[in-house]
Order: C-alpha cells, then structure tokens, then sequence
C-alpha cells in the first residue's frame, strides 16, 4: 500500500545521488584478482588448473545466492541497512585470502564474497528506479555503468601493485569496499527505504509491505539480458584466440585491445541518457544491430587498428544495449516489487556469463566449427535475431525506451 508524502528536495541531491551510486562501483570487482591465478597455481601444486581457477569464478555462484535472497534480507532490515551489510560480508570475506591461506578457506570465502554482492547489487537499480523521475533515472543508469567501469579500472590498477608484493597481499584491493559502505551511511538516510517516486513524479511511501510477484515481462527481460550478456562474450572469451591462431596479433595485443574497454564503457554510460533521448524506443535495437554488424566484421578482419577500432564501438553499443534494458524494468516490473525484478535480472546476467564458455563449445560441435572467429561471427548473427525480436517487442508492449 502507497500513500502520498511530503519528502525534503534533497532526496534528488548530488549527495543522495553520490551515495547511490556508489554501491555500482564494485560491481564487477572480482576481476581485480584474475592475475593471481599463475602464482596460485603455483603454491597450490597439488589442485589441479581447474580447481584453481574455480577460486576466480566462484563468486559467481555466490551473487546467484545473494541475489535470491537479497529480497528476504531487505525485508528485514531496510534497503540502506541491506546494501551495507551485504557491503560489509564482501569487504570481510574479500581479504579473508591475505591471512588464510588453505585452499579450502580461500574457496569459501571466495562464494561468500560473491553472496556478499549478490545482496547488495539488486539495491544499485532499485534505489534509482525508485527514488528519481524518469530524466533522472535514465542519466543515473548510464553512470551506474560508467561507475562501476571506473571501479573496474581503479581496481585493477591498485592490484597491479599488489601483486607484485605476493598473491596474497592482492586480496587486500577488497578494502576499498570501505568506501561504498562510508558513503551510503552517511550519504542514503534510512527513511528513504520505502519511498518510490512514481510516473509523473508524485511522491509516495510505502505503508505496508505486498509480497513481491513478478510476471511474464520481467521473466522476458531476464532472458534478453542473458542473451546479450551470452552472444556479447564472445568477444572477451575468442578474441584473443582468434588474433593469436589467424596470426593478427598476440595474446597481448588483445589483453591492450580490452583495456581500452573500460573507457568506452564509461563513454557510453555518460551518454546514454541523450543517446536515449535520440532513438526513444528503438535506442536497443539500433545498438544491438550496430554490435551484431562490428562483431560480423570483427570475425573477418586481420588488422589490429581496424580490430580496436571494432571491439570499441560494440563496447560502446553495449554499453547502450543494459542501461537501456534495466530502464525497461519500471515498464514490466510488478508494484512494489522492484527488488524482487532486479534480482531476477541479474539472475540472467549472471546465467549468461556462467553459460557461455559451453554454449560456444556446445554450438561449435553443432555446426561443425568452434573456431574463435566462427563463434565471434555467429554470436553477430544472433544479436541481429535479438534486435528484430527488439523491435517485436517494443511494439507489442508499448515501451518508449
């Protein structure tokens, strides 16, 4: 149940908007750690490659079990108290690796960091969605992307240096999430934990608590998402392969490729709300045929310029394609189920990234060629398919986004 409320103007404060986004600046942070996986390798010679790379991995099968219960935990304790202790189990269990060094701590610790995002990261959305009218909400779901590329960067660069002094001190990056967990406690107030903004921009507050339901458009997002999040990684997944096996480039002329990825990522989240703006409702579609058509090209072309310049316009595009989709879950999402939505969301985001690597083996098997290139070269043809079903659906549900 809503009521109308009278809420103080700095509820759409930079301040309060600071704090918000905040929580997306570690998002993908467990990226941070890959390069610990040779030297593990090393002082864990006893587990085999697999099981050391499953310490990289893991916390994706952690945010799978945050997020299902992240809504559980908002219940009991209110959005603000939810982000920071979810906040607070990634910070404990991310440098848990600096001091413990048996592998079976570090595998658990490794989930628990990963159940610790899963329980804040459906709050990221949510408080936007929930808080700010429409013009606002689309700027802050571009920067929320550019946020968390930023965080991306910061992180890797801080590991760098890390690294050099042992794997282990590499763990200790974690200790950043102090930041987010300051910034929402002194910068979120908890009495906006039930105030949503609706369209129009009345301002209403929750009285009593529904019990969260979804439906049909939000299961049909989901699975858009996890889609392009499938077809999309195959660039970070068969590149590399594909420079080194046609003879383009090396492994290191990729991983320089990739770099600039960041910055095309917070480019395009700084300019999706006017990107948006432009195209309204066809603003996924023309993103996604871009991608399909850079990544088409990407499968044939043996120039390294010609290859940056490919892999940085699909990250652009890309980068379009998941704040333009996560806008669309005010349009599907249940009354006073945003929560529950946005966990749904990155239950697919994450199947997808977890799914692709035997997606592609699987496929390739089917089509008689798993080659790098071959699979780059389908995964364009399947955005082409995705941005037709786009424009399908934008139609038959009246989206203007």
């Amino acid at each position: 149940m809503l009521t109308s409320t009278n809420v103080p103007e700095d509820k759409r404060s930079p301040f309060l908007a600071l704090g918000i986004l905040s929580i997306s600046f570690l998002i993908s942070v467990s990226n941070a750690v890959s390069g610990t996986i040779p030297l593990m390798e090393k002082y864990f010679s006893d587990v085999s490659r697999a099981n050391v790379e499953l310490l990289v991995v893991v916390p994706t099968a952690g945010v799978l079990l945050g997020t299902v219960i992240s809504g559980l935990v908002s219940n009991l304790l209110g959005k603000k108290y939810t982000v920071i202790a979810g906040l607070t189990i990634s910070l404990i269990f991310g440098i848990i690796p600096a001091f413990f060094f048996s592998y079976p701590a570090i595998l658990i610790s490794r989930a628990m960091f990963g159940v610790g995002m899963g329980v804040f990261t459906p709050l990221s959305v949510s408080y936007i969605t929930d808080l700010f009218p429409e013009d606002t909400r689309n700027r802050l779901l571009g920067w929320r992307n550019s946020i968390g590329s930023i965080g991306d960067a910061i992180m890797l660069f801080i590991a760098g240096f890390l690294i050099n002094i042992s794997w282990h001190t590499t763990y200790l990056v974690f200790l950043f999430l102090l930041v987010p967990i300051i910034l929402v406690m002194l910068l979120v107030p908890k009495q906006y934990d039930n105030i949503v903004v609706e369209e129009g921009g009345e301002v209403v507050e929750e009285v009593a608590k529904a019990k969260p339901t979804t439906n049909g458009g939000v299961i049909q997002l989901a699975i858009i998402f996890l889609f392009v999040c499938l077809f999309y990684s195959a660039i970070g997944l068969k590149l590399a392969s594909y420079m080194v096996n046609n003879h383009v480039g090396t492994a290191a002329d990729a991983t320089r490729i990739f770099g600039f990825l960041v910055l095309c990522s917070i480019v395009s989240g700084v300019a999706f709300e006017k990107i948006a703006k432009w195209f309204g409702k066809y603003t996924v579609a023309i993103a996604e045929i871009i991608v399909a058509t850079t990544m088409i090209v990407m499968a044939f072309t043996e120039s390294i310029p010609l290859l940056l310049v490919l892999v940085l316009v699909s990250g652009f595009c890309n980068g379009i394609v998941h704040p333009a989709l996560t806008a669309r879950m005010v349009h599907y999402s249940p009354k006073d189920s945003m929560n529950f939505t946005t966990s749904i969301i990155i239950i697919g985001i994450n199947i997808g990234g977890l799914v692709a690597p035997y997606f592609f083996q699987f496929f390739g098997s089917m089509v008689g060629n798993a080659g790098p290139g071959n699979m780059i070269l389908w995964s364009g043809l399947f955005f082409v398919l995705l941005a037709a079903y786009d424009l399908i659906v934008v139609k038959k549900d009246q989206l203007t986004i």
